[in-house]
């Protein structure tokens, strides 16, 4: 198979934050982080996200703790685990 990613991915395994376009938030595993993007891990609950999304990721597990949010555009959609593409970023 072929390898299409732009930028090389990183290895992670910490808690951050995803939030739905609404406002409902999730606390999900970082598995993997690149300038383009990351693969997450729902810890809990099930989002209402599909392939082409948009939503945000704060890298960090406390939402009054994180400076920015990360715009997203969920481009992969297992059970359990979500792909997103950074679109953009800005402070809160």
């Amino acid at each position: 198979m072929d390898n299409r990613r732009e930028y090389t991915r990183v290895e992670c395994d910490s808690e951050c934050i995803l939030m739905e376009i609404d406002g409902d938030t999730y606390s999900v595993l970082l598995e993997d982080l690149s300038l383009g993007g990351a693969l997450i891990t729902m810890r809990s609950g099930t989002p209402r996200l599909h392939v082409g999304d948009a939503c945000s990721l704060m890298l960090c597990s406390d939402p009054g703790s994180c400076p920015t949010k990360h715009f997203c555009r969920v481009v992969r959609h297992s059970s359990a685990k979500i792909g997103v593409t950074f679109l953009t970023t800005r402070d809160q």
